[in-house]
């Protein structure tokens, strides 16, 4: 449970002045907004329109994981999230709430009980449909990174097999960093046992795919938003909470790889050269991927396609870039303004949350391969020492800086389509008046 509660500065401040449905309705918007990651700008933008539609100037202060709105009458409405979480369907239903609320369509003790009760009743895709889709998300996103069949099957197994293993250690509470770690662990242990059985040609993929789909994107990117938008103290943490299991999940790698195959570091991706997929397998393969990770954040059925629809679109405008020579980091931010366009306009019609929206639609063009080849000539440089060859420390650093960019123009990007897109359906909603 998270720590909220209201502390007015004086007994009778908390009487006249507010109604005491004002501050609970508050309070709880304020830990659920937070708690499912909205960035910081819009968490206040969503707080300060509820103080305008109850008549309260209210000030907003939000700190890593906490809540602090300032009412009238000296009254303090405070709100802290044990950690975050995504899950689209809760979100939804908040902001739905919160919309009817301020159009004065719906009472706060009514509003209230939906509140208390939203975590429960937003309902959640059945465990079992939710590994097999993560599992074939995997396998999606290993073809497209030119695994072969064994290395496709091994990958999509083993993801499914450590989803099913975090919804359940996530019911005790672990401590943080402990999923990603585990998932990545069992991905690893049972990579390196297909190596070894030599059922597979592209033994890198096989143990660095599985940790891929724990890079944490909206993370990330509600982390890059924050900055970019000057929430420093926001910012700065999210980063590091990704930064945190980005090296967890490589850890996972290494012991996995260390009990099966003897490895001393996170390996080096090394694919094999195949023809190159065509633009239809590309677009079908980043659908399957997206269309997974959407149900991983709970996405309900009903605006799932958002997500596949964007990974299609993005990943489709990315190969093209592609093909006609642009650099990865410009061509990832092209497809990351398509993606940034059409996802604002349903995140506003649907309510939903844009970062898990748009990441899953961007998953596909994350660069993780590129962080784990960081990590992994990190720890070699660790171990070398002053005698580390230079090649070794050019060769991490240019990945490092590469996945840097990478993250940088997707951040870029989407921040970019969305303003862009929301000025255009703005304007357009304007010439229809």
């Amino acid at each position: 449970m998270s720590d909220s509660f209201i502390t007015p500065a004086s007994e009778a401040a908390a009487k006249p002045g507010l109604e005491s449905d004002e501050l609970r309705f508050i309070q709880r918007v304020a830990r659920l907004l937070l708690q499912y990651n909205m960035r910081t700008a819009s968490l206040r933008e969503r707080i300060e329109e509820i103080g305008m539609a109850l008549w309260l100037p209210l000030q907003v202060h939000i700190g890593y994981r906490t809540v602090t709105v300032f009412a009238p009458d000296g009254v303090t409405v405070h709100a802290q999230a044990p950690e975050f979480r995504i899950n689209v369907a809760v979100s939804a239903q908040v902001n739905l709430t919160i919309d009817k609320v301020c159009a004065g369509k719906l009472s706060l003790p009514e509003a209230i009980r939906i509140l208390d009760e939203v975590e429960k009743s937003a309902g959640r895709h059945d465990r079992w449909t939710l590994s097999v889709m993560f599992g074939l998300a995997a396998g999606a996103l290993a073809w497209l990174l030119s695994a072969d069949w064994g290395g496709m099957a091994v990958i999509a197994l083993s993801s499914a097999v450590g989803m099913l293993v975090r919804q359940e250690m996530h019911k005790h509470h672990p401590v943080l960093f402990a999923l990603p770690f585990v998932a990545a662990l069992i991905g690893s242990l049972m990579g390196g046992l297909v190596i070894q059985l030599g059922w597979t040609e592209t033994p890198g993929i096989c143990l660095i795919v599985p940790a891929l789909m724990l890079v944490p994107g909206p993370h990330l990117i509600n982390g890059l938003y924050d900055m970019i938008e000057n929430n420093m103290q926001t910012g700065i943490p999210r980063l590091g909470l990704a930064a945190g299991i980005l090296v967890a999940a490589a850890m996972g790698i290494f012991l996995g790889g260390w009990i099966t195959l003897g490895m001393t570091t996170v390996p080096i991706y090394k694919g094999i050269v195949l023809a190159p997929i065509p633009l239809w397998q590309d677009v079908l393969l980043a659908g399957v991927a997206a269309c997974g990770f959407g149900a991983f954040y709970n996405a309900p059925w009903r605006v799932l396609w958002t997500s596949i629809l964007c990974g299609m679109v993005g990943h489709g405008v990315r190969f093209l870039c592609l093909k006609q020579g642009m650099q990865i980091e410009i061509a990832t931010l092209f497809a990351c303004l398509a993606i940034g366009f059409m996802a604002i306009r349903w995140v506003s019609s649907m309510r939903i949350p844009f970062a898990a929206v748009a990441f899953a639609g961007a998953v596909p063009m994350m660069p993780g391969v590129l962080m784990f080849q960081t990590i992994g000539g990190a720890m070699d440089i660790s171990f070398a020492g002053a005698n580390a060859p230079v090649t070794l420390v050019s060769t991490t650093l240019a990945s490092g800086f590469k996945a840097a960019f990478v993250v940088g123009g997707m951040g870029m990007g989407l921040l970019a389509g969305a303003w862009v897109g929301a000025h255009c359906f703005r304007l357009l909603e304007g010439l229809r008046k």
